[in-house]
C-alpha cells in the first residue's frame, strides 16, 4: 500500500507530515510500532519485561539476575515482552563486572526508558539515528528544573559505563528531551482481577512528526500490541498538513497554551487559540456583569463583552474564574447535589460552555448514569437531566473536535441509553403512545449508530473497543424493539380497521 503521507520541512514546523493523497474520514493514515516504550520518570515499580505493576513482590530475570520481573508463573503470555536478549546480556555483563544489583534497577526504574534508548545506538542504529533527529528544544530546557531532574538519570546511566565512547556532554539530556517532547501516553497492562496499571510513554517515530493544532484532523489509538494507529478524523485533502492535538480539547485556551509551553516548548497560534471566542464556543468566557446576556472574553489588558462592548479589568474577571476553579477542585465530584449546586452557582458567573462548567456537567452526567443503572426505579427527572447534559455537551464537541472523536462517541452512546430507558418508562406508564415511543427509539437509534461509526476504529481490547462491542449488541436489540413496536402499531391499526368495517354496514342501514 502506498503511503498516504509524505514528510516535508519548514522553518516553523520543522519536519512534519502532509497528505500525499485525498484521505477520507475514518481512513488509516499510518500504523507505527514503538521505537521504545517504557515507564514514566516518576513511575512505581513495573516488570521490566511486560510492564505489569509489581505491587508486593518480584522475581529477577534468571539469566541476568538483575531485571525485576513478574513473580509466580511469570509474565502473561499475551503481553508484549520488552526485556530483550541484548539488554539481558548487557545487565549480565554489568552484574559480573560491576556487581550491578537488582535493587539499583528498582530504585532507578524511572530511568529505564532512557537506558533502553541508549542501548538502541548499538543494536538498532538506523532507528536510533532517526530518533536523534526528533525535536528536543534543548536550549529552552537548559538549566531549568526539568534539566536538573534529568541530570539524575544522566548520572545513573553514566555509572553503568555505556557513555564511554560518547563525547557529547548533553547526550542523555537530548534523549530525555526527545522523549518528553515526542512521546505518546500509553495505557500499561492492568493487573488481573485488580485492574490497576501504570501509565507508560512510547516514542513512535512516524507519528512524532505530526504537527499540532487544537483543531486536529486525526484520531489516534494504541492497541494491546502497543501499535499506534492514526485515522483521519475529518476529510484531509492532498497537500494539507496532518495535525494531531497535543492537548486536551476540553480545556480553555490559557490552560492549553500552558501545557504546550511547559511540555512541548512552543506557543500555539492555531485558529482556535487566536479566536477569543474559541470558534464560537466561549469556553474561556464569562457572563457580562453589565448586560447579563453577553459573554466577555480577554482582549489585550481588558475583558470585553461581545454584545454590549463593556470592558472590565482583567484582574477582576480572572479572580472570579480562579475562585470557580478552586471551588471545582474541592467539591465532591461523586455527589449529585454538590455538582448541581456548583453548576447552578457558577452559571451565574461563567458562560454556559466554559470549560469549568463542561467538566462539572460531564462529571454530573457520569454520576447520574451510575445512579440510573444502580437504582431499581430511577426517576424520570434523573433521566431527563442526563439527557439534557449530553445534549449540552454535543454541540461544543462538534466544534472543538470535528468529525471522529472519542469523547463525542461516548457521549452519543450515553445519550442513546437514557433516551431508550426514559421512553420505555413513559410508554410502560402509558404517558406516551406507541407513535411517540417509536419516535424516541428511532432518535436514539440515530445517536447510537453515529456513536458506533466512531467507535469501530478503536482497538478491541480498549475500554472504547469494549464499549463498541456492547453498543453493537444494543443496536441489534434496539432494532428488534423498533420492529416490535412497528408490528404492534400495525396490529392495532388492523384491529381498528376490522372493527370499523363491522360497524360501517350498520351505520349505512341507519
Amino acid at each position: 500500500m502506498s503511503e498516504k503521507y509524505e514528510v516535508q520541512v519548514s522553518e516553523k514546523l520543522g519536519r512534519y507530515l502532509v497528505a500525499a493523497t485525498d484521505i477520507k474520514a475514518g481512513e488509516t493514515i499510518l500504523s507505527d510500532k514503538p521505537f521504545v516504550l517504557g515507564p514514566n520518570s516518576d513511575t512505581s515499580l513495573v516488570c521490566f519485561n511486560c510492564y505489569l505493576p509489581l505491587i508486593s513482590k518480584f522475581f529477577v530475570c534468571k539469566y541476568c539476575a538483575v531485571a525485576p520481573i513478574c513473580p509466580g508463573d511469570g509474565c502473561p503470555e499475551q503481553l508484549s515482552k520488552w526485556h530483550s536478549q541484548s539488554e539481558c546480556d548487557f545487565f549480565r555483563t554489568l552484574k559480573l563486572t560491576k556487581g550491578l544489583n537488582p535493587m539499583t534497577m528498582v530504585q532507578n526504574v524511572g530511568s529505564l526508558l532512557v537506558l533502553r534508548v541508549v542501548l538502541k545506538k548499538d543494536f538498532d542504529k538506523a532507528a536510533f539515528e532517526e530518533f536523534m533527529q526528533l525535536e528536543t528544544h534543548l536550549d529552552m530546557r537548559r538549566n531549568t528544573c526539568v534539566w536538573k531532574f534529568c541530570e539524575n538519570t544522566a548520572k545513573f546511566i553514566r555509572s553503568l559505563g555505556v557513555l564511554e565512547d560518547i563525547d557529547d556532554a548533553d547526550f542523555i539530556q537530548k534523549i530525555c528531551a526527545a522523549i518528553d517532547v515526542n512521546s505518546f501516553e500509553v495505557r500499561g497492562p492492568p493487573v488481573p482481577a485488580i485492574g490497576c496499571s501504570e501509565l507508560l510513554r512510547g516514542v513512535y517515530l512516524k507519528a512524532a512528526l505530526m504537527a499540532h493544532d487544537c483543531l486536529s484532523n486525526t484520531h489516534v489509538a494504541i492497541n494491546d500490541k502497543n501499535i499506534l494507529v492514526c485515522h483521519a478524523s475529518t476529510e484531509i485533502r492532498k497537500g494539507e498538513t496532518i495535525y494531531y492535538n497535543y492537548t486536551d480539547p476540553l480545556k480553555g485556551t490559557k490552560l492549553r497554551q500552558q501545557h504546550l509551553e511547559v511540555g512541548k516548548y512552543f506557543r500555539c497560534a492555531c485558529k482556535r487559540c487566536q479566536d477569543v471566542s474559541e470558534i464560537g464556543t466561549y469556553m474561556s468566557s464569562a457572563l457580562c456583569p453589565g448586560c447579563k446576556t453577553g459573554y466577555i472574553s480577554p482582549s489585550c489588558e481588558m475583558w470585553t463583552c461581545h454584545s454590549c462592548n463593556s470592558k472590565y479589568e482583567r484582574s477582576e474577571i480572572e479572580h472570579k474564574i480562579q475562585c470557580c476553579s478552586e471551588k471545582l477542585a474541592i467539591i465532591n465530584k461523586k455527589d449529585e447535589k454538590e455538582l448541581e449546586e456548583y453548576v447552578k452557582n457558577v452559571s451565574l458567573v461563567l458562560a454556559p460552555n466554559h470549560y469549568l462548567l463542561l467538566e462539572a456537567k460531564q462529571r454530573l452526567a457520569g454520576v447520574l448514569r451510575d445512579a440510573i443503572n444502580r437504582e431499581p426505579r430511577p426517576t424520570k427527572k434523573m433521566m431527563r437531566r442526563k439527557i439534557e447534559l449530553c445534549k449540552e455537551l454535543l454541540p461544543v464537541l462538534e466544534k472543538i473536535s470535528p468529525g471522529i472523536c472519542r469523547i463525542k462517541a461516548i457521549t452519543l452512546y450515553e445519550l442513546h441509553c437514557t433516551m431508550v430507558q426514559l421512553a420505555k418508562k413513559l410508554f410502560d406508564g402509558r404517558e406516551i403512545n406507541g407513535s411517540a415511543y417509536l419516535d424516541e427509539l428511532q432518535n436514539a437509534e440515530k445517536h447510537l449508530k453515529k456513536s458506533i461509526e466512531m467507535l469501530l476504529i478503536e482497538p478491541g481490547n480498549s475500554p472504547e473497543g469494549e464499549l463498541c462491542s456492547k453498543a453493537l449488541e444494543e443496536y441489534r436489540a434496539l432494532k428488534a424493539a423498533i420492529t416490535g413496536v412497528l408490528l404492534g402499531m400495525q396490529s392495532e391499526e388492523k384491529t381498528y380497521a376490522s372493527q370499523t368495517d363491522k360497524i360501517s354496514p350498520t351505520s349505512n342501514v341507519n
